[in-house]
């Protein structure tokens, strides 16, 4: 398996109350990190993704810089969301599902790839292939960064908050609940992660004043939360992870 593509190392800032992880710097985000792990030496790899998703713009980076064919199934939209636009810019190749909920979109993105011989990945990215690789380089993040008192992220599969929870086992995992219930609730987590319910949807964006750029539909909304649990509680230590900025 060729890995052709590594991100710089991680970037923490220091802010009033929490430092933040500053994916967000990198083109397409945490996930490509271990993403070059997951589609090995497939050729064309096929996603189903939400509108506004962070992943395809990931998987778009990825195609971008190796070569790769990637293909990514969008729910149809009168007008290209921005970050559909950045996936579409990056070379990647749209299909857009008319009146498409989302259980429609992954059934026609996986029946494509069966019927092309390509990778089907699935939301999140949450395969066993990229936990060995994702973990380890967490695991030399915390030894460097030592164990704060809590790490703050949104969950949408779980994946990012599950290997957070074991590369920092002395932390606690704050994972703010972003999208579907029936995506993160069938993750099996470790005790030191906790699961905070929050009440919009993943459609629904939060506007939060941040000092880098965030996510309005996911990151955002953990933002918000750990804001206040800074009021409540100021003297813990504090690191918040920014998957991915934002554009809009």
């Amino acid at each position: 398996m060729s890995v052709e593509y590594k991100p710089q190392e991680f970037l923490v800032t220091k802010h009033d109350g929490y430092s933040a992880v500053r994916d967000d710097l990198i083109d397409g985000g945490t996930k490509v990190r271990f993403l070059p792990y997951v589609v090995g030496d497939a050729e064309h790899i096929v996603f189903g993704a939400p509108f506004a998703g962070g992943a395809p713009v990931a998987l778009s980076v990825i195609g971008r810089e190796t070569g790769k064919r990637i293909s990514i199934f969008y729910a149809w939209r009168k007008e290209l969301h921005p970050r559909m636009k950045r996936v579409q810019n990056n070379g990647t190749d749209l299909h857009l599902v008319e009146h498409g909920y989302m259980n429609v979109v992954q059934k026609r993105a996986r029946d494509y790839a069966q019927q092309a011989g390509a990778l089907f990945l699935p939301l999140g990215f949450d395969t066993q292939s990229a936990v060995a690789p994702f973990q380890s380089m967490l695991g030399t993040f915390s030894n460097e960064i030592g164990q704060p008192d809590e790490i703050w992220c949104a969950a949408g599969s779980g994946m990012l908050a599950k290997n957070l929870s074991v590369a920092f086992p002395n932390s606690e995992i704050k994972a703010v609940a972003v999208g579907l219930q029936s995506r993160w609730a069938k993750q099996t987590l470790p005790p030191n992660c906790q699961i905070l319910e929050q009440p919009l949807l993943f459609a629904k964006p939060l506007k939060v004043e941040a000092p880098f750029p965030i996510c309005h539909h996911y990151e955002s909304k953990a933002f918000a939360m750990m804001q206040t649990a800074i009021k409540m509680q100021p003297n813990r230590s504090r690191l918040f992870w920014n998957v991915l900025g934002w554009e809009g």
